[in-house]
């Protein structure tokens, strides 16, 4: 895989979540869609499972260091690092199984897996939020709340999915990934 071409791809995406997150938004809630989600899903398909996890992982730990806890009484607000890169790698993980059952050139694949993708990690992510906000006081951080509006980001991101998966697959080749037939009990036809 071209490293850098990923991280190029990455940083734009992670450039338009960050940016387009406000306008993009659904009324008062939070609930925006990830762009970031859909480019893991992709590598994911198309890259062997050790890269696809360690992708994954690197876009985690992106979104983590990006996205911040509220504090009660307006202190600095926290940066935990390691829940949407947790999320994340279980979302790859869930690409990887599923992979083989996929029409993996498809847009309505990378539309499907990223609805999917996003609704484990986003659960992930709530449960150790909800977990550390037990012991840590100061966060605000209502569990039943978010989880209601990460869904809503879910099925958001699955529909962003279905317009990067235009984009992101026939990028694939510059990434250095592709997704071909298998040819494990097939024979070539000439």
């Amino acid at each position: 895989m071209n490293w850098i071409v990923f991280a190029l791809s990455g940083w734009v995406l992670l450039g338009l979540e960050l940016g387009l997150k406000d306008s993009l938004r659904i009324g008062d809630a939070p609930v925006a869609p990830s762009f970031v989600m859909p480019l893991a899903v992709v590598i994911a398909l198309a890259a062997p499972s050790t890269t696809a996890l360690w992708a994954a992982i690197v876009l985690g730990m992106t979104l983590d260091l990006t996205n911040t806890l509220e504090v009660m009484g307006g202190g600095l607000p926290r940066y935990v690092l390691g829940p949407y890169a947790l999320g994340y790698a279980l979302a790859a993980q869930l690409v990887l199984t599923m992979r083989g059952l996929m029409i993996r050139k498809n847009i309505l694949t990378v539309g499907f897996l990223s609805l999917f993708c996003s609704l484990v990690s986003n659960i992930v992510v709530t449960a150790i939020f909800a977990i550390r906000s037990r012991y840590d006081v100061e966060i605000q951080f209502d569990a039943t709340q978010q989880l209601i509006w990460r869904l809503g980001s879910s099925l958001y991101t699955g529909l962003v999915g279905l317009a990067l998966g235009t984009v992101l697959l026939p990028l694939l080749g510059t990434m250095g990934l592709s997704i071909g037939p298998a040819r494990r009990f097939a024979r070539r036809v000439s």
